[in-house]
């Protein structure tokens, strides 16, 4: 039921005030006079300050009313000069009045709103007019005029009534919703998105909201833990989504036990992301040991987690090189085949080229790089990424592929005499001298 108030706002009957009406006011203003707000001031403007003790100011406007002109003015206007005589002071504050006895359009009003003026909305008081300056500042687009228009119908309306009009207008509820998130107000939120029947969207604002707004793991297990009970363990919640959050408490509850039976510094692994707790549990785990089924097993967290297989063996290969444990690289990227599970084949998700560099940039060892660049089928591409990470004895078997002797005679001779790489690029070129004079014969 509207108040009292509501009813005159609403009622065609009610005449706003007029500074004009004989009943009220001493001195009739001429209508040309009112339509123009900073004109000439005209004879009557004169004589009602002359006048002024016959009709008292409080009588024509409010105090508090007052107060808002007034300060209206001290933010849009130039400050009054000094020394301003008091029928002056009267004048512009007359011509003040006038200005807001004229209600603005619905349009003016937002054209105000978004030009960053500071504006009020208060004259809209019916549900009417509230719905009009809804649908319009929707219709102008601009984000600042919608939740400006928004927060006054939240301060003006009933909940039932204000969640009614948001109902059919989902841009007005987006910046609205965005609004509440932003300023942790989780349960006002959930409630309206739960009667607009987005309950998956409540559910993960819930969620999410509790994963960044709290560093205390053991409340933030707990009130995850609430959370997936209330929300989605329930008929027709979204199976991935749930099972999103039981991975993510099961992460949790890891990261708490691994922190207990270990004796970790504080904050080692608390509330890190999947990746971090991987690199962290390659870094435990006894490669080759493929009794463990738990998460401290890196190849369960992976399924566990549905971590893709590029970013599990990039962060299994950074935490082994770091660590210099190059022969655990057979278990990472050798499989067993499946009909003989003694023969392995080698298996790689990440760019060749981009894991040769990391391996150099991280001193691994020829032997190491050998092996991955053998891996590289092109031989023209194998010998540029070879020049790369000076691969010696790579790049001499790169040149034999290419047949490329005259290449392989000059590096020969950029190789220190007596070492190692040298007699291997002197028997390359023998073999590729050798290779050569037998298809000479064959062809003959």
């Amino acid at each position: 039921m509207e108040s009292k108030d509501d009813e005159y706002w609403n009622d065609t009957a009610s005449k706003s005030f007029n500074f004009d009406d004989d009943e009220v006011a001493v001195l009739e203003v001429p209508s040309t006079t009112r339509q123009s707000i900073f004109g000439e001031d005209s004879a009557s403007e004169v004589n009602y300050a002359s006048n002024q003790h016959e009709l008292p100011l409080h009588m024509i406007i409010s105090n508090v009313d007052l107060a808002d002109v007034l300060d209206d003015q001290s933010r849009n206007e130039k400050a009054l000069p000094k020394g301003i005589s008091l029928e002056e002071e009267v004048k512009l504050l007359r011509k003040k009045i006038q200005q807001l006895s004229y209600a603005p359009s619905i349009s003016t009003v937002l054209a105000t709103v978004a030009l960053g003026k500071p504006c009020t909305l208060e004259m809209f008081r019916s549900l009417r007019e509230k719905e009009e300056l809804l649908d319009e500042a929707i219709a102008c687009g601009n984000g600042n005029a919608i939740l400006k228009v928004v927060l006054f119908l939240e301060r003006t309306l009933k909940k039932k009534l204000f969640y009614r009009l948001l109902q059919t207008r989902p841009e007005a509820v987006n910046h609205y919703v965005n609004y509440m998130a932003v300023r942790l107000r989780v349960t006002e939120c959930t409630d309206l998105l739960v009667f607009l029947g987005r309950h998956h969207e409540a559910s993960l604002l819930q969620f999410s909201v509790y994963v960044r707004s709290t560093s205390n793991i053991e409340f933030k297990r707990q009130r995850l833990k609430k959370i997936y009970a209330d929300y989605f363990s329930q008929p027709g919640a979204n199976v991935f989504y749930a099972q999103l959050v039981a991975n993510y408490i099961n992460l949790i509850e890891f990261q708490i036990a691994e922190q207990h039976s270990n004796g970790l510094n504080v904050g080692s692994i608390l509330d890190q992301s999947v990746l971090n707790t991987l690199f962290y549990v390659c870094g435990r785990y006894k490669w080759g040991d493929t009794s463990l089924q738990t998460n401290e097993n890196p190849f369960k967290l992976v399924e566990a987690h549905q971590v893709a297989q590029s970013q599990f063996e990039w962060i299994a290969l950074n935490e082994r090189a770091r660590r210099q444990a190059w022969l655990d690289f057979e278990h990472i990227f050798e499989k067993k085949a499946w009909l003989n599970l003694k023969q392995k084949s080698f298996n790689i998700h990440i760019p060749l080229d981009k894991t040769i560099l990391r391996l150099f940039a991280l001193h691994a060892p020829d032997p190491v790089l050998s092996n991955f660049l053998s891996k590289v089928e092109d031989p023209q591409r194998r010998l540029v990424l070879a020049r790369k990470v000076n691969a010696k004895k790579t790049i001499i078997d790169a040149l034999v592929a290419l047949k490329d002797r005259i290449e392989l005679e000059s590096y020969r001779n950029s190789l220190d005499a007596g070492t190692e790489e040298r007699f291997y690029a002197e028997n390359a070129i023998k073999s590729l001298n050798k290779w050569k004079s037998d298809a000479i014969k064959l062809i003959k």
